[in-house]
C-alpha cells in the first residue's frame, strides 16, 4: 500500500560544514527567509524552465524585501544565466555552477523555500523537507507527491503533460505562468513558515 514514502537525503558532517561556511561567508543570518531559485532544467528539458524575464521580474519584487535573501541555483548550463541575474541584482547570492551533487544538496538545505521547475532540485529540496514552489508545464504534476510541502503552479492549457522537447505554441505553457502567481505563493508560504516557527 502506498504510504507516501519520503525521498531521503542524509547530509554528513562535512557537507553540513560546507553549507554552514557558505551561510556564514555570505552573512545569511541577517535574513528571516531564504528563497532559492533554481533556474535550470538541462537542455534536454528546456521547456521545464521558466522564462528569463520572469526570473528578473520575480527577483525585482522579492529583493525589495529586507527580510528575504535570494539564492540562485544551477549547474554549468545555468552559469551565464545566473551571472546575468547576479549582475542585474547585486544583492542576489549565486551559489555557484560547479558544485558537485552532494554540495548542491548541502546548499539546497539552506533554503526556506525553493522555486524550481520539475527537476532534480525539486526532488532534492523535497527530500530535505523544504517548502517548494514548483512550476509545471510539459511534465505531469500528478506524478509528484507533494508531502504537504510542495505548492504546484500549473498553467491552464489543453496540451499540458506533452513531454515535448520542442514546442510551436506561443505563448507556451511555461510562458503562461505569471510572476504574480509565484509571488502570491511565496507570500502564502512565508506565512506558513512564520506560523510554524511560533510553534517551536
Amino acid at each position: 500500500d502506498y504510504k507516501k514514502g519520503e525521498i531521503i537525503i542524509n547530509l554528513d558532517e562535512k557537507e553540513k560544514e560546507f553549507s554552514n561556511r557558505f551561510y556564514a561567508d555570505n552573512h545569511l543570518d541577517k535574513y528571516d527567509f531564504l528563497i532559492g531559485i533554481n533556474t535550470g532544467a538541462s537542455h534536454r528539458w528546456r521547456f521545464k524552465q521558466w522564462r528569463d524575464e520572469g526570473y528578473k521580474e520575480l527577483i525585482s519584487i522579492v529583493s525589495k524585501r529586507s527580510d528575504t535573501g535570494i539564492l540562485l541555483y544551477g549547474g554549468n548550463e545555468e552559469k551565464e544565466k545566473n551571472q546575468i541575474l547576479k549582475e542585474k541584482f547585486p544583492n542576489v547570492i549565486d551559489t555557484g555552477s560547479k558544485n558537485n551533487l552532494r554540495e548542491f544538496f548541502a546548499l539546497t538545505d539552506l533554503t526556506d523555500i525553493m522555486i524550481t521547475g520539475d527537476t532534480m532540485a525539486l526532488h532534492a529540496a523535497t527530500a530535505l523537507k523544504k517548502k517548494v514552489i514548483c512550476l509545471f508545464g510539459p511534465t505531469s504534476s500528478f506524478e509528484i507527491e507533494d508531502y504537504s510541502r510542495i505548492k504546484k503552479i500549473i498553467p491552464v492549457m489543453d496540451c499540458l503533460v506533452c513531454y515535448k522537447q520542442d514546442c510551436d505554441f506561443v505563448p507556451n505553457c511555461m510562458d503562461l505562468i505569471s510572476t504574480d502567481m509565484i509571488y502570491k505563493m511565496i507570500l502564502e508560504t512565508m506565512e506558513e513558515i512564520a506560523k510554524e516557527r511560533t510553534k517551536i
